[in-house]
């Protein structure tokens, strides 16, 4: 738990120079990860990054941790854009900073992305995948996710480096099975058309639709190889999917 919280907002520079007054670190993880419109990745993911950097240099934070995205291809749509330009912003601003670009997380507790898809096996509901299942998604559990934010915070080997982190590369399909499994589930996994997928992601620029416009196109956009060396560096380890899925489960068991 923190020992303070203070309030600010991405697109107040004032509000956030208070939140930084007398820190030593950064670690700038505010994001909009789905969004129906391009203009707000770039609201929130640019010019939110550009006011925290500002902010971080005007009150002399020593460190500065970038949580990004291995979607960063910037032909995977407007959020692969917007935290690509961001990434930019941070590399050009002058601090001593650290890049840490994650794969596909679960176990954040929200209702996007993989996080969906545990939550429907976990209540027994219809897990939908598009076509067959065959996209590839490299998981990566929460907790290993904040130790590799830990790691970069405290490894001055870390610094002006960017990392690409990623779990055992699998398809939804088999992430589905796998979360089926691990919540002991009547669960059974749905395909979607691929033809459907597509006009639902036009058609979601206009409507509430459980999908979002640029989804398809991230999800299918090149991926960087995961950095040699990264788990060493910041001393962290990535579970495996079984693992990961079962201390999800026991977690949400005992909570």
């Amino acid at each position: 738990m923190a020992d303070e919280r203070v309030v600010g907002a991405l697109g107040d520079v004032n509000s956030l120079r208070r939140a930084m007054e007398g820190v030593t670190a950064v670690v700038h993880l505010a994001a909009v990860t789905h969004a129906r419109r391009a203009a707000r990745y770039a609201e929130v993911n640019v010019v939110g990054t550009r006011n925290v950097v500002e902010a971080a240099i005007a009150e002399g934070a020593g460190r500065f941790i970038f949580v990004s995205t291995r979607a960063i291809d910037r032909r995977g749509g407007a959020y692969s854009r917007s935290k690509a330009d961001a990434e930019d912003i941070v590399r050009s601003s002058g601090l001593t900073y650290t890049i840490v670009r994650f794969p596909e997380l679960y176990g954040t507790g929200g209702s996007e992305g993989l996080d969906r898809i545990v939550s429907l096996a976990r209540a027994g509901a219809k897990v939908p995948v598009m076509g067959r299942g065959e996209d590839l998604v490299c998981p990566m559990y929460i907790d290993d996710a904040i130790d590799a934010c830990i790691g970069a915070l405290e490894r001055d080997v870390a610094d002006g480096k960017t990392y690409t982190l990623a779990g055992d590369c699998i398809s939804t399909r088999t992430f589905a099975e796998e979360a089926i499994r691990a919540f002991s589930s009547s669960s059974s996994i749905i395909g979607i058309p691929p033809a459907a997928v597509s006009a639902a992601t036009f058609l979601a620029r206009f409507a509430p639709l459980p999908i979002y416009p640029d989804q398809l196109a991230r999800l299918r956009a090149r991926k960087p190889h995961p950095t040699a060396g990264a788990e060493h560096e910041l001393r962290f380890s990535c579970r495996d999917l079984s693992q990961g899925l079962r201390a999800l489960a026991d977690k949400q068991g005992s909570g």
